[in-house]
């Protein structure tokens, strides 16, 4: 209370900052008794190692997963990523004259964007976004299930409902409510854009010729985007 006394002689900066230390120590367990805080500390230790294990595990799966190839299976791609793709053959100690692309961010989206084979493009996508479920050792899900059940345990030290409500209380949208309103406002314009983005790639896909089984696809949209601004 008393940093917004005039007298402290505060500016409107340094109140802020005050406040800004002030609520940290307070998420941090500052104001919970020695029993509480022992416990506080033990469930962010663990909230801390869980996530560092979920990101561990996804970057494992960008590492070791691998789509092996052969030179005619790179059609379209360009001739940086076909070095690129012989370089991470070579990497893995491959057979001479196979190609390799991992889930690195540098190999599969270039891969996703300029390859002619419709199916290796699906391939690389259904695996880049199973990245950390890709093997029964590092499935994610479970990690996943125990940080939201811990992250829920961590509002509730503080008062909240909810780790949304939690996250909120220090951010300009101040409630869950506001950021779903922002987020709704938001997903019906990007809808509209994405739905005229998706009829320009259907005409274009149309007008070559072509026939795509179930319509464009998740695994199309980089490919088709990129010929159509190329048109």
């Amino acid at each position: 209370q008393s940093r917004n006394d005039p007298a402290s002689g505060l500016n409107s900066e340094q109140i802020r900052l005050v406040e800004r230390i002030h609520l940290d120590f307070e998420r941090a367990g500052a104001s919970f008794d020695e029993t509480t805080q022992k416990e506080y500390a033990d469930l962010k230790a663990k909230l801390a190692s869980l996530t560092t294990q979920f990101q561990q595990n996804v970057m494992k799966d960008e590492e070791t997963y691998e789509i092996v190839l052969k030179k005619e299976d790179m059609t379209g791609c360009p001739d940086g990523l076909v070095e690129a793709a012989h370089q991470a053959a070579v990497d893995r100690n491959k057979a001479d004259g196979e190609y390799v692309i991992t889930l690195s961010r540098s190999l599969v989206e270039p891969f996703l964007t300029f390859s002619d084979r419709r199916d290796l493009r699906e391939q690389a996508w259904r695996a880049w976004t199973r990245r950390g479920e890709l093997d029964p050792e590092r499935d994610n899900l479970a990690i996943a299930t125990d940080i939201l059940k811990l992250r829920k345990k961590q509002a509730e030290y503080h008062g909240c409902k909810t780790f949304a409500e939690y996250q909120c209380l220090d951010r300009m949208a101040k409630t869950p409510e506001n950021v779903m309103e922002l987020l709704e406002n938001v997903w019906r314009r990007a809808k509209v854009c994405a739905d005229k983005e998706r009829k320009a790639l259907e005409e274009f896909v149309a007008e070559n010729g072509e026939e795509l089984e179930g319509g464009i696809m998740p695994w199309d949209w980089r490919y088709y985007a990129t010929k159509v601004r190329a048109a």
